[in-house]
């Protein structure tokens, strides 16, 4: 079972408040920029508003256009580079559409246009951490907290970015530093609970989150990290109830959900997998790990071709995973058995690591099999259809054997009537087993049984010559009761009386 890369909820600063100051102040509600002319000069103000403007206002579905809005910044900010908040508000965007390579350029350009623009600091770190460069997101938490020491919550971000670089001793002085300054710091004790779980200390890392629990309780995230901790020590019914707790707490809790989702795709229950990686993207929209999950829970219920449209949104952002191209490519290839499809996109993960990966890499010996996949696929097509040829002639063929009996069964039919007066064809059984054979025969064409018509031909075919070889016997009428000329016991009259002459013509010759 896969869990994503930082199962516990990060503490993060709300980036939202950068957004927030960014946005105009206006008296009736937001007032739509002017659409600039095509082709017209890009203006930076009427960007950043527009793009202001579209997070403001959800579509009919209830959902942000976040592609937009990343194009109004990202076009202000081409124009305008020190335009310290509209870069934030880009790298912002960036990342609820789940592109955090793209979301750190922004954020560092953020900083290098205002130095003391706190909130790209640490959306810059966060996203750092996330990546897994810890050490670099240290360093600018460092010096920040050189200059305000008492920003606890500051620290405890520092925490968790010493942890995303191993040094765990580094994270230890740090909570101790934090619980110093306040023995009731949840966030202390959250970080330590992750500290111990990275270690392999469950028990310790449980005690800890327990702790925090009485600190704030109905804190969703502590919950969740109870249930991930449950999880590595294989007690997962107790890691389940912790996560639906967390998710009752919080329904769009992204860590929750993703890891819910996770037990069950593992346990086959796609529907509530389905259901938990939603929530997931309706917390973070953008969140791949939410979207992947979504995606193979659509392909367990076999919606694929929502299953496949999410795949194509992971591979457009860019920089996506191993696991993204792959799982994308067994869904082509198992599932809508499109093998160009799928060899389209292993080449895709091919060209996106081009030398980095080596000959021996795993991505060729999937491309074989997707190859071995499709000549099996195309012999098993032609095997239909050899099957399926046979079939239509073998039907074609008993049409016609149905058609030849139902000829058959109206001349039997009209022997056995004319027939059945004759002696010997009563005597010899042709009468009876030409009925019973009639009788079956009638049936299979009432019912048009094509399938039986020719067993049911082989019979009359039986049958019949009998019959036929026996009429001869039967006389003209077809009975036995008329006499044949010059039979036994009668005389045939004479041409003439015998003594008599003919009477000669009158008048003589």
């Amino acid at each position: 079972m896969k869990f994503p890369a930082t199962p516990f909820s990060p503490v993060v600063l709300s980036l939202l408040c950068g957004l927030m100051l960014a946005a105009p102040v206006v008296g009736c509600g937001p007032k739509k920029p002017p659409t600039p002319e095509e082709g017209a000069p890009v203006n930076p103000k009427q960007a950043f508003l527009a793009g202001v403007q579209i997070l403001q206002t959800p579509g009919k579905d209830g959902a942000i256009d976040y592609a937009a809005a990343y194009a109004s910044f990202s076009g202000a900010v081409e124009v305008e580079p020190g335009f310290a908040k509209a870069q934030y508000n880009a790298g912002w965007t960036a990342e609820r559409m789940g592109n955090l390579p793209q979301a750190a350029t922004h954020y560092r350009a953020a900083l290098a246009a205002e130095s003391g623009y706190s909130n790209a600091l640490f959306a810059l770190c966060d996203v750092l951490t996330r990546q897994g460069q810890g050490m670099e997101a240290v360093d600018l938490y460092k010096a920040y907290l050189e200059a305000n020491p008492g920003a606890l919550t500051v620290r405890n971000n520092l925490i968790e970015a010493l942890i995303a670089a191993e040094l765990y001793d580094d994270a230890i002085s740090q909570s101790r530093e934090v619980l110093m300054q306040d023995p009731k710091d949840v966030g202390a004790y959250r970080n330590l609970s992750r500290l111990y779980f990275t270690q392999g200390d469950y028990g310790m890392s449980q005690l800890c989150a327990e702790k925090a629990k009485t600190l704030a309780e109905g804190d969703s995230g502590i919950y969740n990290n109870i249930g991930v901790t449950y999880l590595v020590m294989e007690k997962e019914p107790a890691a389940i109830k912790e996560f639906e707790t967390a998710v009752k707490l919080d329904s769009d809790h992204v860590e929750a959900n993703l890891n819910l989702g996770y037990v069950a795709l593992n346990s086959g229950d796609y529907s509530l997998a389905q259901a938990c990686f939603s929530n997931a993207l309706k917390g973070e929209p953008g969140n791949i790990d939410a979207k992947l999950g979504l995606a193979v829970s659509l392909r367990g219920v076999k919606d694929y071709d929502n299953a496949r449209k999410l795949y194509e949104e992971v591979l457009a952002v860019g920089n996506a995973s191993q696991m993204a191209y792959f799982n994308a490519a067994t869904l082509y290839e198992k599932y809508i058995k499109d093998y160009k499809k799928a060899l389209k996109v292993l080449q895709g993960f091919v060209d996106a690591n081009q030398g980095q990966i080596g000959p021996d890499h795993e991505v060729y010996n999937r491309m074989e099999r997707v190859k071995e996949s499709q000549a099996i696929e195309e012999e098993r097509k032609r095997e239909e259809d050899r099957k399926r040829k046979e079939a239509e002639e073998r039907k074609k063929r008993q049409q016609q054997v149905f058609e030849d009996l139902k000829t058959k069964v109206g001349k039997l039919s009209s022997i056995i009537e004319t027939y059945s007066g004759c002696e010997m064809m009563v005597e010899s059984g042709g009468i009876e087993m030409g009925q019973m054979v009639l009788e079956q025969a009638q049936m299979v064409v009432e019912a048009e049984e094509i399938d039986m018509a020719g067993d049911v031909m082989t019979f009359i075919d039986e049958v019949m010559p009998q019959l036929e070889g026996i009429i001869p016997e039967c006389g003209a009428g077809g009975g036995s009761d008329t006499p044949a000329e010059g039979a036994p016991g009668e005389e045939a009259p004479a041409e003439e009386a015998p003594g008599e002459e003919a009477p000669a013509k009158e008048g003589g010759e």
